[in-house]
């Protein structure tokens, strides 16, 4: 399957905003004192699977935008989303369960990636229209 460019291009910019989202959130754990190499790789790793989730979300959505039948696009969401998640919560475990992780720092990156569509729609990048859905222009700007 080739990746859409549009999926390419909003992983992206949730990239950019998880990676500054992260080395905000290690500067604020190392003013507090609290900043350790075990910190520092669950923001890096938590990161990853933030931007990791996002992207197989796009690629979920083109798979099913490409004119699957609605009850098998929706089953095939539906096990997306659950394995998404799952993949999620294995991470959050795993840095509950070994003393090296950091569980703030690894859950934090994964509130990025939504927290990143928030500021690009309070920037203007992004635009709601009728119906919830989002659109951009070329240059990256909401369309009117």
């Amino acid at each position: 399957m080739k990746i859409a460019p549009a999926v390419k291009k909003e992983t992206g910019h949730i990239a950019l905003g998880t990676a500054v989202g992260v080395a905000v959130m290690l500067v604020v754990f190392a003013v507090l004192g609290y900043f350790s190499a075990g910190v520092a790789v669950s923001g890096i790793l938590g990161g990853a699977i933030a931007v990791g989730n996002f992207f197989l979300l796009g690629l979920t959505v083109q798979k099913v935008a490409d004119g699957q039948p609605e009850d098998r696009a929706r089953k095939w969401m539906q096990f997306s989303y659950n394995m998404r998640m799952l993949l999620m919560v294995v991470w959050l475990i795993v840095a509950l369960a070994v003393p090296f992780f950091n569980w703030v720092a690894a859950l934090v990156p994964l509130l990025m990636p939504r927290l990143t569509i928030g500021v690009m729609q309070a920037t203007g990048m992004y635009h709601k229209e009728k119906g919830d859905t989002l659109t951009l222009n070329e240059g990256g700007n909401a369309k009117e």
